[in-house]
């Protein structure tokens, strides 16, 4: 199984690769998630690193940004690079970070490695978010999936619950784990033929 850290790094160059290819005039489209454009996801997720980033340097836990305009003024006018100092930002922490070390989170104490585990899903789905929005490939990690799935399908209705997600979307028994990570979340997993945002 591969671990968490190297997972998560993993997850970063996939949504960079997304990042990268988003268009100069598409930062302000639409995405799946309600209300937010694609340069408010972007700073969405930055916003997600500098979290990820305190809780493991150990200053701790910190408030989510949720205010739409200020998301979008994270994102900056440049949300590409952005996103690189950030990116930058967390792979040179993590990396003097041993997995086993203990930190504080919201869910009590955590080692770094589970605290990746956890934080995975945010790249994870949110690279699908911005590729979808912007018109690219949403393939994601084989690996993240069957690492992300039991447990977002153990929660079932509790994510939903949580005020972060729509209610999961039907899918056939048989599809893809990629489908189901997305339904589980709120996604259509066909996103041409129906649109059901979700954050």
């Amino acid at each position: 199984m591969t671990a968490p850290r190297e997972l998560y790094l993993r997850a970063l160059d996939r949504l960079s690769t997304v990042v990268d290819a988003v268009p100069a005039d598409c930062w302000d489209v639409p995405t799946p998630c309600p209300d937010w454009s694609a340069r408010q996801l972007l700073g969405h997720l930055v916003d997600g690193q500098h979290q990820v980033l305190a809780m493991a340097t150990g200053v701790g836990s910190r408030p989510p940004v949720t205010d739409s305009a200020a998301l979008g003024a994270l994102g900056g006018r440049a949300p590409a690079a952005t996103w690189s100092e950030v990116r930058q930002q967390i792979t040179r922490a993590l990396a003097g970070i041993a997995p086993s070390t203990s930190v504080a989170t919201p869910l009590g104490s955590q080692t770094v490695g589970q605290l990746l585990g956890i934080a995975l899903i945010e790249p994870v789905v949110h690279a699908w978010d911005l590729a979808t929005a912007t018109g690219q490939a949403a393939d994601l990690d084989p690996d993240a999936v069957r690492a992300l799935l039991p447990g977002v399908l153990a929660l079932g209705d509790r994510l939903q619950a949580t005020g972060m997600y729509r209610a999961a979307v039907r899918v056939p028994g048989q599809a893809p784990p990629q489908d189901q990570l997305l339904a589980a979340v709120g996604r259509n997993p066909n996103p041409s033929s129906t649109h059901d945002p979700a954050t």
